[in-house]
C-alpha cells in the first residue's frame, strides 16, 4: 500500500509547523512519494489545525495523509479531508465482558470468557485493559483485598516484562490466566 513512500509520523502533542513544512517541501533522496501519519489531529488547537491544513493542502499532490483519532469523527471533521477513506476500529465487546467478569467468586464465568479472548487473539489488548483496571482499583474502590490486588498487579507487570524479554517459561496466556484466577480465588 505504501511501497516507495517516505513515511513521517506526527503526534498531536509535538506539532512543529516549520519542521512539517520543510519536510513536505524538501526533496526526497529517491524521489519517493510522501505519507504523513497524524495522531489525534482533531485535538490540536484550532489555530494550529488551520495552519497545518494550509501546509497539507499546498503539498497534497504527492502526499498521502493518514489520521488516527481516538474517537469517531463527526461529519464536519470528515469534510476537512474530503478524499479521505475512513475506518472505524471498535474494540471487541468480549474484551469488556471478560474484564468485568474479574470479580470475586466468578472463576468459571471468567475462564469461559477468557478462552474467547485467547481464541480471538486479543491477548495483548486484554492484558493492557486488565493492567489499567487493576491500577485504577488500587487507588479507588475494589471488591478485592488491597494486598491481593497489589500482588496481582505486580505479577502482571512481571509477566509483561518476562514475556517481552523472552524470560517467560510458560505460555503468556496461561500465565495471565493463573494471575487472574488467583486474584478471583483470593477474594473467596
Amino acid at each position: 500500500m505504501l511501497k516507495n513512500h517516505q513515511i513521517t509520523r506526527l503526534d498531536s502533542k509535538d506539532i512543529n509547523l516549520d519542521q512539517i513544512n520543510n519536510l513536505l517541501q524538501g526533496a526526497s533522496l529517491f524521489s519517493e512519494k510522501k505519507a504523513l501519519f497524524i495522531s489525534n489531529y482533531f485535538v490540536i488547537p484550532k489555530a494550529i489545525q488551520d495552519k497545518l491544513l494550509k501546509i497539507l493542502i499546498s503539498n497534497s499532490q504527492d502526499l498521502k495523509i493518514f489520521i488516527w483519532q481516538d474517537k469517531k469523527l463527526t461529519p464536519t471533521q470528515l469534510k476537512i479531508f474530503p478524499k479521505a477513506e475512513t475506518f472505524l476500529f471498535k474494540a471487541d465487546e468480549i474484551l469488556f465482558t471478560c474484564l468485568y467478569s474479574i470479580k470475586p467468586k466468578n472463576t468459571l464465568s471468567f475462564l469461559k470468557l477468557y478462552q474467547q479472548i485467547i481464541d480471538s487473539q486479543l491477548y495483548d489488548l486484554f492484558l493492557y485493559f486488565v493492567k489499567n483496571s487493576l491500577r485504577k482499583q488500587l487507588s479507588t474502590y475494589s471488591k478485592f483485598d488491597q494486598n491481593s490486588l497489589k500482588k496481582a498487579y505486580l505479577n502482571l507487570i512481571e509477566l509483561d516484562f518476562q514475556n517481552k524479554t523472552g524470560q517467560l517459561s510458560i505460555a503468556k496466556e496461561i500465565a495471565l490466566q493463573r494471575i487472574i484466577t488467583n486474584l478471583i480465588k483470593s477474594a473467596v
